[in-house]
């Protein structure tokens, strides 16, 4: 049995190692490394433990594992309220990290959703969220805009918000630049599939209308997004 948990642990290890040349090292992937050292030592000297730590240990697994499979099925459920074809919404695209000053892969596949979704539907406006950090050349927002337009999506469907640092900020933000605009109240938010619930409850927190349109996440990069999303519904449970 040792050697399982300590083949685990390598597992675990890898699974969250193996994206960090490709993305910032965030509490995702803190967490994931430290449960495959976790579970390595456990592997190790789970025979030299005594049984009440044997005990407290399987208790917090246990909790742990139970919280993971809540928060986890909260993410998905939240990929799952859209609108009625034909509602009026005015979409609301995230920011999300930009290289430089060109979209990281998390904000291609947003910027991608969106823009297969505005040329379905020429009608809906959209609004670009998303500040610039002190590492990038331009803001997200722009750094949407552009790429948008690149597309063939006509400028004057979208609207540019680049203040923004944060979810919340993104959502309040969005929401004053529409009704300054007088668009479509309810809101349409694309994206990543892992973010979607916790971005409509804050826009539900925030008075407004919110559906999602949910883009897909690298598979490779699910088990330390899908872990850093579970601290960041708690964070907003507990702080608001």
């Amino acid at each position: 049995m040792s050697i399982f948990f300590i083949i685990l642990g390598i597992l675990c290890l890898f699974i969250f190692i193996a994206p960090l040349p490709g993305i910032v090292f965030n509490i995702g992937s803190a967490l994931g490394i430290a449960a495959g050292c976790a579970l390595i030592l456990y592997g190790i000297f789970r025979r030299k433990l005594p049984k009440k730590a044997h005990k407290a240990l399987h208790v917090l697994a246990g909790l742990a594992l139970a919280a993971l499979l809540v928060l986890g099925g909260l993410q998905l459920y939240g990929t799952k309220k859209q609108p009625e074809e034909g509602q009026a919404v005015t979409m609301v695209i995230l920011g999300c990290r930009v290289n430089g000053s060109e979209p990281s892969l998390m904000l291609w596949n947003r910027i991608n959703t969106a823009r297969n979704y505005l040329e379905v539907h020429p009608e809906v406006k959209a609004v670009c969220s998303g500040g610039k950090g002190d590492d990038e050349h331009i803001s997200e927002a722009r750094c949407i805009y552009e790429k948008l337009v690149q597309a063939g999506i006509d400028p004057e469907r979208l609207y540019i918000e680049e203040e923004s640092s944060s979810t919340k900020e993104n959502i309040a933000f969005s929401k004053t630049l529409i009704e300054k605009e007088g668009l479509a109240p309810d809101v349409l938010l694309v994206t990543s599939d892992y973010h979607c619930f916790r971005a409509m409850q804050l826009a539900e927190k925030a008075g407004l209308k919110a559906y999602a349109w949910p883009a897909r996440t690298a598979s490779y990069l699910v088990p330390t997004y899908v872990l850093r999303e579970c601290c960041g519904i708690l964070y907003t449970w507990i702080f608001g």
